[in-house]
């Protein structure tokens, strides 16, 4: 293998489908050069059943529930999973997020050991996230909060982020960042621009990301023309990491 392509799934490599269908076709043609890792949101079960719905083509890994839980053929991988686990005061965080009525809990499919995720309602000011921080943090809870598309709120250990298990995989294969590719959308996708990988960040991307971009954006990071899977074919071509 000669590089590592990792990617958020909704709105960026999924949410075109027929951009989707002409990126599997081009990376299918080349696909013993570079493992392929899926980096989303979603849980497991949810992110293999819109690999059956939109047809995705077969990941090397997943990295789910926002990097707290990655998957291989071989299941569960226990050695993140005992990774994140230390220090991880679950009971607690969840006891003080219950004291905050503009978050409501999401489906109990949305939770895992690793990962409690909250709507924030309609009317709810986003600002109490902020609080919500400054609350853990005077507790010195091993907690990071993540703020993401308007609604969605994670909790999770300060070790587990999308751009932490991209690491991961980048020891366990052997890939330098140069030779990584990461793809995203939204605040939940920061973490992974924020590696040494090259990084693409597809025009239809999220406020809260375009901030980020602004602010931090550097050399590695290539903001597409384009959106969804069309945007990512057009950072392949850029970074020249796959022969046309």
């Amino acid at each position: 293998m000669n590089w590592l392509l990792i990617s958020d799934l909704d709105n960026t490599w999924v949410g075109d489908q027929s951009a989707l269908e002409k990126l599997q076709a081009y990376l299918a043609d080349r696909r013993e050069s570079f493992y392929l890792v899926y980096a989303t949101g979603r849980s497991f079960g949810s992110a293999k059943t819109l690999q059956q719905t939109v047809g995705l083509m077969e990941p090397n890994c997943w990295i789910t529930a926002v990097g707290s839980e990655i998957y291989d053929d071989r299941g569960l991988d226990r050695a993140w999973a005992n990774y994140l686990s230390d220090n991880w005061q679950r009971e607690t965080i969840q006891a003080i997020a219950a004291h905050y009525p503009q978050l409501t809990p999401q489906s109990p499919s949305e939770q895992n050991p690793w990962k409690i995720s909250y709507h924030l309602e309609p009317d709810g000011d986003p600002m109490v996230i902020a609080a919500i921080k400054h609350n853990l943090q005077k507790k010195n809870l091993s907690v990071q909060v993540m703020f993401s598309s308007g609604r969605d709120v994670d909790f999770l250990p300060l070790r587990s982020n999308k751009g932490n298990a991209t690491h991961y995989l980048q020891q366990r294969w052997q890939i330098p960042g140069e030779k990584t590719l990461v793809c995203g959308d939204s605040g939940n996708d920061i973490s992974l621009f924020e590696t040494d990988s090259r990084g693409i960040i597809v025009n239809n991307a999220q406020a809260e990301l375009l901030a980020w971009y602004d602010k931090f954006g550097a050399s590695r990071h290539y903001l597409a023309k384009s959106p969804h899977a069309a945007g990512i074919l057009e950072g392949i071509a850029y970074f020249k990491l796959a022969n046309p």
